[in-house]
């Protein structure tokens, strides 16, 4: 199993969004939710965030497994969207892209940040062992906080 990251391209976002709902509706399911943001997003609205955003893509065997996107302002690149298919999740595919993300921008910001559903552990976990830190929770709705984590450059 050789994974291959590289950039996204404009026709790899339909497969993109496929992922991006399964990843979620796993979530969805374990914290018992109707539904999240992320599961609701369209199409459209994914190009119009494609053309502001560097997307990432995990590949194996030209298959399309994950994705992450990112951007800069200032000084800062803000991380979201790590998305991983659920049969290929617990695999290092998530932390490689993070690695890859983070590479990216590594020279043109000084710190790096995202968020994470407050109760979702293991995506606190694998971001500590990344040296993020939380430093403020969000609630989002009656079902939903947000954990925001940052990290300083090395």
């Amino acid at each position: 199993m050789k994974l291959i990251i590289t950039r996204a391209v404009k026709k790899d976002l339909p497969i993109i969004l496929h992922i991006q709902r399964k990843a979620f509706q796993k979530v969805a399911k374990v914290f018992n939710l109707k539904s999240m943001p992320q599961i609701e997003q369209t199409l459209k609205n994914l190009m119009v965030e494609f053309r502001n955003c560097t997307f990432l893509k995990a590949s194996i065997a030209k298959t399309i497994i994950g994705s992450v996107r990112a951007y800069n302002k200032e000084d800062t690149c803000y991380i979201n969207k790590l998305i991983v298919l659920p049969d290929y999740q617990n695999k290092g595919i998530g932390k490689a892209l993070m690695y890859e993300i983070e590479n990216q921008f590594h020279n043109i910001v000084n710190h790096y940040e995202l968020f994470t559903g407050s109760r979702n552990q293991r995506n606190q976990h694998l971001y500590n062992q990344m040296g993020y830190k939380s430093y403020k929770v969000e609630k989002y709705n009656d079902e939903i906080s947000f954990i925001y984590m940052e990290k300083a450059q090395i």
